[in-house]
């Protein structure tokens, strides 16, 4: 490039002097008066100078004519430069290093874009994917980010961009947000379906930070544990009472001989049921702690009930209650102690909420990797609205207190941890007055290591 300009100014420099001294030359000097020079110059002195300037000033127009050419030129060759096939480039040898600095630097960017864009979408999907719902606000309240659970917890679509009272028109919550909005952080439990905490904290943009986390099993535990200590503390209450106010009548000796017997097997009685009640909570306890497969063995679901039935015939017999038992080989890898429990309240609660007459029906099976076990009475049912509340402890299908059955409201949530302890599923179909089915699958556990 500097080689063209040099040419240009060289040429332009040589035709504006060589004009300007011919142009000189032809009107100072006539043909015919070329030997008298002085003479010449002299008369026509005025007219040779504007001559002169017109003759340079056309020359100085050509010659900026014909840079101005060249320049476009030079200008359309860099134009042309296409930066994204580097490999193509033809440009003068004086732009080289130039094109270089700029495809080093775009190589650069390139690199830096396709590494934002990769955190970008890392943070998106984190965002997106979050088992909390997550909301990021500005200063004046409006929606900056959503995730996924905070939209599909809100119901809305396209909220990014509206204000808050977009999401929600619940006074709590928009104070909260306002205080936030403030500097001041806070929490509130929001309830529909579920449960869940918010946290609501001040970003350092003056915004604030929204968050949403599903509490509903944690509230639920929490809710079963103060019921389960009320509960423990009534059930044990009750026996204590009975032992403590017969043993008071035999220590004052105003009862007759024959009603000492009476009192001292209520006393029996009652003890009796206390020890069950505090071995069933122990066995709860050992189950939440249990893990692996402790004590696991082989053997025939067939085993363990009928045993279950040799040790219910009894209390079946007095209430007139026929056990049958439908069985076939079903080989599993198991607890046989705990599995043996599951079938013993299983026909327990089968047999104490029956109907005076009435059947149980135990069916043990296995089929290809699952074993099976359907415990069927014709008993009193359980309401629709109560199904799901039969596995927590304590709790009886019968609102009253009373002991008529006997039990305690245990037996059903220990039959759900050993299922779970195995690895199994519990369901469980009823009509009131038209009895139950209870029915447990386990995996077999055959060939597992």
């Amino acid at each position: 490039m500097r080689k063209i300009l040099f040419k240009v100014i060289c040429l332009s420099t040589v035709i504006a002097l060589g004009t300007a001294a011919l142009a000189t030359i032809t009107v100072l000097v006539p043909t015919s008066q070329i030997g008298n020079l002085a003479a010449a110059f002299s008369e026509n002195a005025v007219v040779a100078v504007v001559s002169g300037v017109i003759l340079v000033l056309v020359a100085c127009t050509v010659s900026y004519l014909f840079a101005l050419n060249t320049a476009k030129q030079i200008t359309n060759s860099i134009n042309k430069i296409d930066f994204t096939s580097p490999d193509n480039i033809e440009i003068y040898d004086e732009l080289s290093a130039f094109v270089r600095t700029i495809l080093r630097q775009q190589k650069q960017i390139e690199s830096n874009m396709q590494e934002i864009s990769e955190q970008a979408n890392t943070i998106r999907s984190i965002f997106d994917n979050m088992q909390e719902g997550l909301v990021m606000l500005d200063s004046s309240s409006t929606v900056v980010a959503i995730n996924h659970f905070a939209v599909k917890l809100f119901a809305v679509e396209n909220c990014e961009g509206n204000n808050i009272n977009f999401l929600t028109r619940d006074t709590i919550f928009l104070n909260k947000v306002k205080a936030a909005l403030q500097g001041h952080s806070g929490q509130m439990l929001m309830e529909t379906e579920n449960i869940y905490q918010v946290s609501f904290v001040p970003s350092s943009d003056k915004g604030a930070i929204i968050l949403i986390a599903d509490v509903t099993e944690r509230q639920l535990a929490e809710k079963m544990r103060r019921e389960f200590s009320a509960n423990v503390s009534h059930e044990l209450n009750t026996p204590l009472t009975c032992i403590m106010g017969f043993a008071d009548i035999i220590s004052k000796g105003n009862i007759a001989p024959n009603d000492v017997l009476y009192f001292s097997n209520k006393i029996g009685n009652e003890s009796r049921r206390m020890i069950d009640m505090i071995e069933n909570i122990l066995l709860l306890s050992k189950l939440d702690e249990m893990d692996g497969r402790e004590a696991y063995s082989e053997f025939d679901l067939c085993q363990p009930a009928t045993e279950a039935i040799s040790t219910l015939q009894a209390l079946a017999d007095k209430m007139q209650i026929n056990l049958i038992l439908v069985d076939s080989v079903a080989m599993v890898q198991g607890n046989r102690h705990l599995i043996y429990m599951l079938l013993v309240n299983l026909i327990s609660n089968a047999i104490r909420y029956n109907k005076v007459g009435g059947e149980v029906k135990i069916a043990v099976s296995a089929k290809k990797r699952f074993a099976y076990i359907n415990v069927t009475d014709t008993g009193i049912g359980i309401p629709k609205e109560e199904e799901r509340r039969v596995f927590e402890r304590f709790y009886r299908v019968e609102q009253s207190r009373n002991q008529n059955t006997g039990g305690a409201g245990l037996g059903l949530s220990i039959v759900k941890h050993i299922v779970r302890y195995h690895k199994g599923t519990i369901e469980l179909e009823s009509a009131k007055n038209q009895g139950t089915r209870v029915f447990v699958r386990i995996p077999t556990g055959l060939g597992e290591v």
